[in-house]
């Protein structure tokens, strides 16, 4: 039997570039927004700091600065940001950075400050996650539509994973998290994550 091929569509359509910004970002890595009705864009920099973009403007006040905090370089720095779904309400938000002290993985949260262009600088932190190398770190954070909070982690680094951390249950590496940033101190397991019963550690989805 043969394979026809497809017939081939024309199309019209075209991309352009624009240009929103003229800025000197230091490694920008990430933009999002929180889910409210501002239209504000917030542009995340690997260096520690977050900036807003608002009606045509780039805020140069930066509306979170960690960077006296970080380990930075390479794969390392401010890598996630992600706001609860209800932060027009709370004014909560995450964030996932390597540590100057030590190269961990922190997730932490923070929250909006009485001008909500300028975030409170007080810290309360989730998990600290020891690495044992200074890139594969992941940094990817998001709530998912259940509401809770997901955490890409990296396998820990050097080269071909030489831990095995990318096939072992009992290490937060190379792993996806799943955690409920609504309930405890700072946050709880949910009750459906899949290694509650031992096999591997709860936060592990």
């Amino acid at each position: 039997m043969g394979l026809s091929t497809p017939p081939q569509q024309s199309s019209t359509a075209t991309l352009e570039l624009v240009p929103i910004v003229q800025h000197t970002f230091h490694q920008p890595i990430f933009l999002t927004h929180p889910n409210d009705a501002s239209g504000r864009l917030f542009i995340v920099e690997q260096k520690g700091k977050i900036y807003i973009f608002e009606n045509g403007q780039l805020l140069l006040n930066p509306f979170l600065d960690i960077s006296r905090l970080l380990s930075t370089g390479g794969e390392r720095g401010l890598l996630g940001l992600a706001f609860h779904p209800h932060y027009p309400k709370n004014g909560r938000f995450f964030i996932n950075y390597t540590r100057k002290l030590d190269r961990a993985t922190i997730i932490s949260e923070y929250h909006r400050g009485s001008n909500p262009n300028i975030s409170d600088p007080r810290e309360k932190t989730l998990l600290v996650i020891p690495q044992p190398y200074g890139n594969h770190n992941g940094g990817m954070i998001a709530f998912g539509p259940d509401g809770f909070l997901y955490i890409g982690l990296g396998d820990g680094g050097s080269a071909d994973d030489p831990q095995g951390n990318g096939q072992n249950l009992n290490t937060h590496l190379g792993t996806i998290l799943r955690i409920d940033v609504d309930g405890g101190e700072t946050y709880v397991v949910p009750a459906d994550n899949p290694f509650l019963k031992g096999e591997g550690l709860p936060e592990i989805w």
